[in-house]
């Protein structure tokens, strides 16, 4: 299994190199240059491990679980500033409205990051809003997710060329540790058993995330050396395909199909999937995950789902869909709230905010391959 596995990641090395994936030269990036160089040794050392504690739980690897893959840095993350983003205006010369892209919003800027230019690297090091964060992607399990990079100190990471379960590994260059994705935290070395703090995020299309950003900007191919046109995403067959992950899921759930995709949630000792086409028939979904209220909300503009805190001013609030699609209303106080922004438009609680929680997009294999304690949602 493990070269045959092998086998795929050098037939998949071999179409990024095809792609001009390892054009990387430099550990700063500029305009027209890929900083997707490891600024340390060449070879992967991981640290010491620490004893767990009651408090932390680590994740335990078990033996077989952790797979060499790939050497260090044969995918290479990139190690971006702010010339290799253009505004929208230059942006719509490069990326089609439909591109998917993965959208942050943080400190008052908003930046996008096509999925296309993300499966050839998987991590970008960035700094949004003054806040130093890890872009990444992993392709085989359709995840998405964005990462604060401000563990007391600031981390940079790249890809270890190990996986687990078919995620992602990443590696930070500062202590060695290797890190799952899904479970946003370090499973091996220094910092084994600590958490990264995930930050909300949206998968959705270039179009619909500039409709609500405006002021975006999006990673550029052209000041990356590159094409837009040229770029080919490898995965693009594989996302409908029936094909689940390099070997298949490590273990089988009929509760799904294994591609259909999820919203995966994690705290307080518990996670749940949420299929996404149940949210989509549903438009608003209540629930309480670990003592905490949320609501989770198709929005059909961005073809997403965004989860909210049902808490505000101490009450705890009840949400329902309107006739109006690009809008819900609560139950308690009637006000009514955009599905995009958490805010209130209308109603005693207009001006009011609902703070948003981190909700990555998975298929349900790669969840519950991470998670097989996993509950999957079902309506009361």
């Amino acid at each position: 299994m493990r070269a045959w596995v092998k086998g795929c990641l050098l037939l998949w090395s071999l179409l990024l190199a095809a792609c001009g994936a390892a054009r990387a030269r430099s550990v700063t990036a500029s305009a027209g240059e890929i900083a997707a160089v490891r600024p340390a040794a060449a070879t992967l050392e991981v640290g010491a491990e620490p004893a767990a504690t009651a408090t932390s739980r680590p994740y335990r690897l078990q033996a077989g679980e952790l797979l060499l893959a790939a050497d260090v840095d044969v995918i290479p993350a990139i190690f971006a500033d702010d010339d290799l983003f253009v505004d929208a205006q230059a942006g719509d010369l490069e990326w089609q409205d439909e591109e998917p892209v993965v959208g942050v919003a943080l400190g008052g800027e908003a930046r996008a990051y096509p999925i296309r230019l993300l499966s050839l690297h998987e991590i970008i090091n960035d700094t949004l809003g003054g806040q130093p964060i890890a872009v990444t992607w992993r392709p085989l399990c359709y995840s998405a997710m964005v990462f604060s990079r401000d563990l007391g100190r600031e981390l940079t990471f790249g890809v270890s060329g190990y996986l687990l379960y078919n995620n992602l590994v990443m590696y930070d260059h500062q202590t060695n540790t290797l890190w799952s994705q899904i479970l946003a935290q370090g499973v091996k070395g220094a910092l084994r058993g600590e958490r990264l703090e995930v930050l909300p995020s949206l998968h959705t299309w270039w179009g619909a995330w500039k409709g609500l950003h405006p002021e975006s900007r999006i990673l550029s191919a052209e000041r990356l050396g590159r094409l837009s046109d040229e770029i080919i995403d490898p995965y693009a067959a594989y996302y409908t395909s029936g094909a689940a992950g390099l070997g298949g899921p490590a273990a089988t759930d009929d509760r799904l199909a294994a591609k259909a995709l999820v919203v995966g949630l994690a705290g307080g000792g518990m996670a749940r999937a949420y299929p996404v086409d149940l949210l989509r028939a549903r438009g608003a979904t209540n629930d309480v995950l670990a003592a905490e209220p949320l609501v989770l909300l198709y929005e059909p503009v961005l073809q997403t789902v965004l989860v909210y805190r049902r808490a505000v001013k101490e009450a705890t609030l009840t949400f329902q869909p309107v006739s109006d699609p690009a809008l819900v209303r609560d139950d308690e106080t009637g006000s009514q709230w955009q599905r995009a922004t958490g805010r209130a438009l209308a109603g005693p609680l207009a001006g009011s905010i609902l703070s948003r929680r981190a909700a990555p997009l998975v298929f349900w294999f790669a969840w519950y391959d991470l998670h097989p304690e996993t509950e999957l949602f079902e309506p009361f």
